[in-house]
């Protein structure tokens, strides 16, 4: 009987006008989760949005540390606009995973996998004979075939499940940083502040400046309501 292996992802920015969404995906060997659980490792892990920034930058250091495998995906505004975000949320979870030979049901040693000699037979997908097992926050339906063994979706798991958690810091952290690369490219818009989100400032810069190649079309409605929706992007 094949030994299964889990992986926990979370989401950043499902809501912003502006930007990518980002999937984190996380997968700890037993022993450093038993760590975790115990509070010996990861102090403090809970929902990202609840953690100030350098708390927040602190405990990624400390994941990227302890992980068997880590890798946050970006899906673009426009996949977004073209799918919608549910399916760019499925989308970027399978470019998060480590890739799979389906024929076979192994998995193949990609991605940001942390070599860890000591550790090598923990390693979550340097074991060919090992079914991964997803954990998401949240409440989706997932379509999986083989060689994913099955998942659990569970409501607010980003601040239950510490596992959960890590995934929505790293998807958190390395949005922010990309959003405020993409504060520089796009001045005016303020995305270092608000990350894209839809604040009234954000609004307001919309309405002035119009909508910039990284805006979320169908996030921007309230533009064609007022009757202010620009016709071009701004840049």
């Amino acid at each position: 009987m094949p030994e299964f292996v889990s992986f926990s992802f979370d989401e950043a920015g499902r809501g912003t006008l502006a930007g990518p969404v980002s999937i984190g995906c996380v997968s700890f060997d037993s022993l450093s989760l038993q760590k975790i659980q115990s509070g010996e490792i990861l102090k403090g892990l809970r929902d990202s949005k609840k953690i100030p920034e350098p708390k927040r930058l602190e405990l990624r250091k400390e994941i990227l540390k302890h992980v068997q495998y880590w890798h946050v995906s970006f899906v673009s505004a426009k996949y977004i606009d073209k799918f919608n975000i549910n399916q760019a949320i499925f989308y970027g979870i399978s470019r998060a995973l480590p890739k799979v030979t389906a024929d076979m049901g192994r998995t193949k040693q990609i991605g940001n996998l942390i070599p860890n000699s000591q550790k090598e037979d923990l390693d979550p997908v340097s074991n060919l004979e090992r079914k991964p097992f997803l954990f998401l926050d949240g409440n989706y339906k997932l379509k999986l075939t083989n060689p994913i063994e099955g998942y659990l979706s569970i409501p607010k798991g980003d601040d239950l499940v510490p596992s959960i958690s890590a995934a929505s810091i790293l998807a958190k952290t390395f949005r922010d940083e990309y959003m405020e690369k993409m504060d520089s490219k796009y001045p005016g818009y303020g995305f270092a502040k608000h990350k894209g989100y839809g604040t009234e400032e954000h609004r307001e810069a919309l309405r002035k400046l119009g909508i910039s190649p990284i805006h979320r079309l169908s996030f921007c409605d309230f533009l064609r309501r007022e009757g202010s929706e620009p016709s071009l992007f701004s840049h």
